[in-house]
């Protein structure tokens, strides 16, 4: 060897650290990972508890789509609205007070109409866009629960 120090022939190779190991990994990796799982769990139980509020939504609409006369209109909203309001307050509702009682849930939509229709006569296109718009968006009670689970 040379004893110069900066010899090239005292080059020694440079020694490169293992990797940090994957498993286990930090603290701070099972704290995120323990966050997003709850986020996630939290979201999902939401969607979940929405969508089985709003199951009476779903199948008021679905019965709407077969409505042929203004009578089955106002049959399949009275069902509706049966699902979430209390029954004392809307079973004995009709003609006007039932029109004023679907403005009142849903201001989005006014029904006069349904009032002033024939109950036979066949519903018009309108008619049942504006059950839709009712179903859609009508408001729940502040209970927040639906009638039928009470």
């Amino acid at each position: 060897m040379d004893s110069d120090q900066y010899s090239l022939n005292n080059l020694r190779d440079i020694v490169v650290p293992d990797p940090p190991p994957f498993w286990p990994p930090a603290p701070g990796v099972w704290l995120a990972l323990g966050i997003v799982v709850a986020v996630v769990l939290f979201v999902g139980w939401r969607l979940y508890a929405t969508r089985k509020d709003n199951a009476y939504r779903r199948a008021g609409l679905l019965l709407l789509s077969g409505a042929r006369t203004a009578h089955d209109v106002s049959v399949i909203m009275k069902r509706v609205a049966l699902a979430v309001f209390p029954r004392e307050r809307v079973a004995s509702l009709y003609g006007d007070d039932w029109a004023v009682f679907l403005h009142e849930s849903c201001p989005r939509s006014y029904f006069s109409e349904l009032v002033t229709t024939d109950a036979g006569a066949e519903s018009d296109l309108e008619l049942i866009e504006l059950a839709g718009i009712w179903i859609q968006h009508h408001r729940v009670p502040e209970s927040g629960t639906p009638a039928a689970s009470r």
